[in-house]
């Protein structure tokens, strides 16, 4: 029983990890192959690429990266066409992994998707291509089911893989501060030095010195935050646990926002990138926030600097609100329970997300 099975960033490659487990508890002979990290390689990957050379951020900077692409996307081609493979999953990564389903399909190899890709936010004109060559999508938040029905597509709702217990969770008594770079090479060259200067600013504003804690992902580079470190701050291995028992945060634009509030952390998001990503970017998507729980919401309640608005001075002044205003707290603690609810309804207590798609997955294909 071979599985083909593709993610291209760290959050994608431990989401992709536990539907592998899952898999494997309910189909013990079966053999993964693709693409992923770390989490995904302990699980038994038979990698053909390193989740380093994968995590590439930016409209331009995967355009340099072309031939790369080119030959990897022909490396996983050749996988599909082996008659054994009994199903493709790819794991969110929509750019590559669109076109890899493609060809999936070409080769007779049904696909099915786990963590859709957000069309809705940036690409409804592509829905109809994914349309084309998915044939289940198992999506993490309740309002998708109803977005790729209207475009044809089979949609479960699994749950999202991001539900906390239901207990209150735990904070530090201490001041915290969360800094949150991201993982790409890209973002760390724009973001570490505007959070060093954070770093450095922020117990001149508040008159204190907080803790201030930099979750590094396992493919970021010890020598990549040493400048934060330089600054000021701790380097931690697990962003999970910073999260969870921090007071405040930046995080960037990307799926830690979600995290962040389903831990119950306060933050406001933060994003830099080149200028003609930024441009290019801009003009495609589709929604008026980057963030998810303001999605959610469909109010922004989070507070978000995007490229201009990025600044040292800005970003100090936000987490001296979050840490200091104790209205500003309550306010996002409230809306931080109605994420949570929406997302968890029926789902805390019972079978995790990876389950539930291992479930579909079984079910339907295997």
């Amino acid at each position: 029983m071979r599985i083909v099975i593709t993610a291209g960033d760290p959050s994608a490659d431990v989401h992709a990890a536990r539907l592998m487990a899952a898999i494997r508890a309910r189909v013990p002979d079966v053999v993964f192959e693709g693409f992923g990290g770390v989490a995904m390689e302990m699980e038994g990957l038979h990698t053909i690429a390193h989740m380093r050379d994968l995590a590439v951020t930016g409209f331009w900077e995967v355009a340099k990266r072309g031939r790369y692409f080119t030959s990897l996307l022909q490396k996983a081609a050749s996988l599909l066409d082996r008659r054994r493979v009994q199903l493709f999953i790819p794991v969110d990564y929509p750019g590559f992994n669109l076109r890899l389903a493609a060809k999936s399909k070409a080769s007779g190899v049904p696909v099915a998707w786990y963590i859709a890709p957000q069309l809705w936010a940036w690409g409804k004109n592509r829905a109809k291509g994914l349309a084309n060559v998915v044939d289940e999508l198992l999506v993490v938040f309740p309002f998708e089911v109803e977005f790729f029905s209207r475009f044809g597509m089979h949609a479960t709702w699994v749950g999202h893989p991001f539900i906390p217990p239901t207990k209150p969770l735990p904070r530090n008594t201490s001041p915290t501060v969360v800094l949150m770079p991201g993982s790409r090479k890209q973002e760390l060259r724009h973001h570490v030095p505007l959070l060093a200067q954070v770093v450095k600013q922020l117990p001149q504003t508040l008159g204190y010195s907080p803790s201030m804690v930099v979750p590094r992902a396992s493919m970021v580079e010890k020598g990549a935050l040493v400048s934060l470190e330089n600054a000021g701050a701790q380097v931690v291995d697990s962003a999970h646990d910073a999260m969870q028992y921090g007071t405040a945060g930046l995080i960037k634009a990307g799926t830690s926002t979600l995290e962040a509030a389903l831990l119950g952390l306060p933050f406001a998001t933060f994003y830099k990138t080149s200028m003609l990503s930024y441009w290019i970017g801009k003009n495609l998507v589709n929604v008026d926030t980057v963030t998810m729980m303001n999605l959610l919401l469909q109010r922004n309640v989070v507070h978000e600097y995007i490229q201009h608005e990025a600044s040292a001075s800005t970003l100090v002044a936000e987490l001296a609100e979050l840490l200091e205003n104790t209205s500003r707290q309550q306010e996002l603690n409230a809306t931080m329970s109605q994420v949570r609810s929406l997302l968890g309804v029926g789902m805390q207590g019972g079978p995790s997300a990876a389950e539930r798609a291992a479930d579909v997955i079984v079910q339907r294909f295997l």
